[in-house]
């Protein structure tokens, strides 16, 4: 799991260089909240658990308004004594509609990195959200996800899991 952390910070780092005077690095943190929906044979249910995420992004400028921002996040979920943990990584397009304001929209992929039996670990997901920069340093972001995915691994046709998210949190810019 370290290594894993370590990859993707070194990755971000790296794809900042080949840009760097168009991009710049930012830490989030914040609340997350974790659906999980199943349905078939007619019936539906969902359950929600909560936790929190930490993250490091860099944006790459595309034009005055657009930039694509990849963010590497860790999260954990909680309920009950069980955990949950992922490694979420949104690709977004923010789209400024004002000088603060922005928009949000693009693919989001997880990695379940905790002990799950009869779930596939991987999956993709859309994200939208808006954010705003409260100054040139901080920012605060929104985002929901809606799972594309079938997790459930080995599952009768008709039958499916998907996780949805919603995440809430204040980020750095260095």
């Amino acid at each position: 799991m370290k290594k894993l952390l370590f990859i993707a910070v070194v990755a971000l780092l790296g794809l900042r260089s080949v840009n760097a005077q168009d991009s710049n690095i930012a830490l989030t943190a914040g609340f997350h909240d974790f659906t999980l929906k199943a349905s078939g044979g007619g019936i539906s249910a969902s359950q929600s658990v909560q936790g929190f995420y930490v993250g490091v992004s860099t944006t790459f400028s595309v034009s005055e308004k657009l930039l694509i921002e990849p963010e590497f996040q860790f999260v954990r979920t909680s309920e009950d004594g069980e955990s949950v943990e992922q490694i979420v990584l949104p690709i977004m397009a923010k789209y400024y509609v004002s000088e603060k304001f922005n928009l949000q929209a693009g693919p989001q992929f997880d990695l379940v990195v905790s002990e799950s039996e009869g779930l596939n670990t991987f999956g993709l997901g859309l994200g939208i959200g808006a954010g705003y920069d409260i100054n040139e340093k901080f920012f605060i972001s929104t985002r929901y996800a809606f799972g594309l995915t079938n997790r459930a691994e080995d599952a009768p046709s008709g039958y499916s899991m998907k996780f949805n998210t919603f995440q809430a949190g204040l980020g750095y810019r260095f």
